[in-house]
């Protein structure tokens, strides 16, 4: 399927019109855009009152088109600028010819590590959380999910597919990723024509100074199979900034899936033996929430942690592993020393109201925002960050909680910042303070605002020891903690992987003992994760680990070494919402079957052989089974309820 041509022949086809939305105070206007030039795929929007300037322009590049955007403040005074509005081409049908809505599938792509991914039909709802403090924690406000089934959204880039003709249109952002990006798909029935798209820019509450130019983030189309266009986009952006992934992706231990908070240094010292004496190649050891006195107090430990620090750091290098140590360097609670003594820190709406950013009932209720451009907070984040890894000695930082830093309605000190500048600026600092040897892994981070800024990236919400929880189906989100909505994401944000950062798919548990979930659960998450390919983080209490556990955690470990270098994909990620066939072009492919009976699982094969034409044959990883000639339709009779096979890819 080639570019649809009008993408790039006509900027007026494509943005027919444009709104930039201000705000001074209180007070929100709109002002609309008007073409008033157009010559040789460029554009030129001005409106009535000449106030604000769009400029538009187009070009290919790769099997895509690029888009380049400049917004120009005309006046003499400054514009407090909040999003810019565009209503896109008149139907569905621009797209997609001849498609049939109802046959129409829309990933929507949330916003930040723990968000909600997966694909939508035009009869599905994507589900608002019931309680604002939930849509606080997993969405965002400026972008809730609709609650209505047919409109539906996505961040950074969506990928639209014709189910029927197998052909789908990717939109995506560029860099230098400084806006937040939502793509709106207003899909009607009654025929394509009828149907929309709507792309939007959000500046927070940016001040463009005088006669300045902004240059906003790009965007980019591409059009072929859903895998393939995804790969293609990735590889954009990776050629783009010029990442580099390592070498493979790095193996650890995390204590926070066994004790949460409950920790102390005798467990983790105990812990860092079994890890040192079970002779699998891991390279960090990560202690997580739980050593320091309060959230935002992180220059003070609790009484089991007083003085011991460099201890703990030293003997983890000692044992040959990587000392790793979780911190949230934006967010504060209300019941620590930091919040009471320097209430100037806080992120603040207009009125001078603090801006709470979720619940947390390990850290006692409400936890706020901090303002990661104001100046003294920054020297306060600096002397966190020094101590951290200059005095004592941690080289692999988990910074979590990092949406806390941009929340919607938020008043910075450094008014020339959008929302996502603002979390870049404040990882900017981290990584100018830590240096450039300490790996940094982002959680709870809005995703574009991390290309550049992270190694690796948390790209799902939190796993656990049971599938999902009542509460998760109660409060209608996707984001809920559990193994069933950390896989979903694990196998649709896969081909991240390798382009923008390391992906972190949460920590893998093979303990039997003292876990909700089956052995068909758990084998099935160790599969997703190897073939996935990014960094594994193991977090069981040693100890309780029979020698069969450690055993396929040692398969894990070398599939995942393998993996690490390929791309990985969700064949089917248009198609359902947890994807059941995930493919590493390394050489390796599992299959799931993720209903709770058991079933009669057939996979067809067309896609694989598309991304994979050298394949001739699958060798079971458990069983040697040997697969011979490929089949059309592989058919692998009964599975369990949450299993998975995994296969070894033969090729000619």
């Amino acid at each position: 399927m080639a570019v649809p041509s009008f993408i790039y022949r006509s900027v007026v086809k494509l943005f027919p019109r444009a709104a930039v939305e201000t705000k001074s105070g209180t007070r929100r206007d709109v002002l609309a855009l008007e073409l008033v030039s157009e010559d040789s795929g460029t554009a030129r929007y001005v409106d009535a009152a000449r106030h604000v300037e769009l400029l538009v322009s187009s070009s290919e590049s790769g099997i895509g088109t690029a888009w380049k955007l400049r917004l120009r403040n005309l006046r003499d005074r400054s514009l407090r600028v909040t999003r810019l509005r565009l209503p896109a081409w008149n139907g569905l049908d621009e797209l997609l010819p001849g498609v049939d809505p109802a046959r129409v599938s829309f990933l929507r792509n949330g916003y930040q590590s723990w968000s909600t991914v997966r694909s939508y039909r035009m009869t599905e709802k994507p589900l608002r959380p019931r309680l604002r403090l939930v849509s606080l924690v997993t969405s965002n406000l400026s972008n809730l999910p609709s609650n209505s089934p047919g409109e539906l959204s996505s961040e950074m880039y969506t990928v639209v597919a014709d189910l029927d003709s197998g052909d789908s249109v990717l939109v995506g952002q560029t860099g230098p990723f400084d806006q937040f990006l939502y793509i709106f798909l207003h899909l009607l029935p009654g025929g394509p024509r009828r149907s929309f798209f709507e792309l939007v820019y959000d500046f927070g509450r940016k001040v463009l100074a005088p006669r300045a130019e902004l240059t906003l983030d790009g965007l980019w189309f591409a059009s072929g199979r859903p895998d393939a266009v995804a790969d293609a986009y990735f590889a954009e952006l990776a050629r783009e900034s010029g990442y580099r992934r390592p070498e493979r992706s790095p193996l650890g231990w995390c204590s926070w899936y066994q004790y949460y908070d409950r920790i102390d240094p005798e467990k983790l010292y105990a812990n860092l033996k079994g890890v040192k004496e079970s002779g699998l190649p891991f390279d960090f050891f990560q202690i997580d929430d739980g050593w320091q006195k309060g959230i935002g107090d992180w220059l003070e430990t609790r009484p089991a942690f007083e003085g011991r620090m460099k201890e703990l750091a030293d003997a983890i290098r000692a044992a040959g592993l990587r000392p790793g140590l979780w911190f949230a360097p934006f967010a504060v609670s209300r019941v620590s020393t930091l919040f009471r003594e320097h209430p100037e820190y806080l992120l603040r709406d207009e009125r001078g109201a603090a801006l709470p950013a979720g619940y947390n009932p390990i850290w006692k209720g409400i936890y706020h925002g901090l303002d990661a451009t104001h100046p003294r907070f920054r020297e306060y984040l600096s002397e966190v960050v020094d101590r951290i890894v200059k005095e004592w000695g941690f080289e692999y930082l988990k910074c979590d909680f990092l949406f806390a830093a941009c929340l919607r309605g938020g008043n910075l000190h450094e008014l020339g910042l959008s929302r996502a500048e603002a979390l870049k600026s404040g990882m900017r600092l981290i990584r100018a303070r830590a240096g450039a040897r300490p790996t940094i892994v982002g959680c709870g981070m809005p995703l574009s605002a991390g290309i550049g800024t992270v190694d690796a990236m948390r790209i799902g919400p939190d796993t656990g020891d049971f599938w999902i929880r009542l509460e998760g189906k109660l409060l209608r989100t996707g984001a809920m903690v559990g193994l069933r909505n950390s896989l979903r994401a694990t196998l649709v944000r896969s081909p991240m992987h390798g382009s923008l950062w390391t992906n972190d798919p949460d920590c893998v548990m093979a303990r039997r003992r003292d876990t909700k979930l089956g052995s068909a659960e758990i084998k099935a998450q160790l599969h997703a994760v190897a073939v996935s390919g990014g960094l594994v983080a193991v977090s069981d209490e040693w100890g309780r680990l029979a020698a069969s556990d450690v055993a396929e955690l040692g398969k894990l470990a070398e599939i995942s070494a393998e993996c690490s270098w390929g791309r990985a994909a969700a064949l089917d990620f248009m198609e359902r919402e947890i994807p059941e066939q995930f493919h590493n072009d390394a050489g390796w492919i599992a299959f799931f079957n993720w209903d709770r009976p058991v079933r009669s699982k057939r996979f067809d094969l067309s896609a694989f052989r598309a991304r994979d034409p050298g394949a001739v044959a699958l060798v079971d990883a458990d069983s040697g089974e040997r697969v011979e000639p490929l089949p059309a339709v592989l058919d692998l009779g009964a599975m369990k309820a949450r299993s998975s096979r995994l296969f070894r890819v033969e090729r000619s």
